[in-house]
């Protein structure tokens, strides 16, 4: 399991998805955007989006990285 979270205005937001589930992941954090109900501002969806995109970049890294020490 993954997790990304914001803190904002004395609330922690946290989010938790599976690996290979990053798109849907994103897809939610837009709708959770554009909820005025939500409390969550594009801003945040940035940072959370930030946060899972590094995650794939790591592993992307980590996969690659035997190939780099040959």
């Amino acid at each position: 399991m993954r997790t990304g979270s914001v803190s904002k205005a004395g609330q922690t937001y946290l989010f938790r998805y599976a690996p290979g589930q990053e798109c849907a992941m994103l897809a939610s954090l837009a709708e959770l955007a554009q909820d005025p109900a939500s409390g969550l501002d594009w801003l945040d969806v940035a940072t959370l989006s930030f946060q899972v995109t590094s995650c794939q970049a790591k592993d992307c890294i980590d996969a690659i990285a035997p190939a780099l020490e040959e």
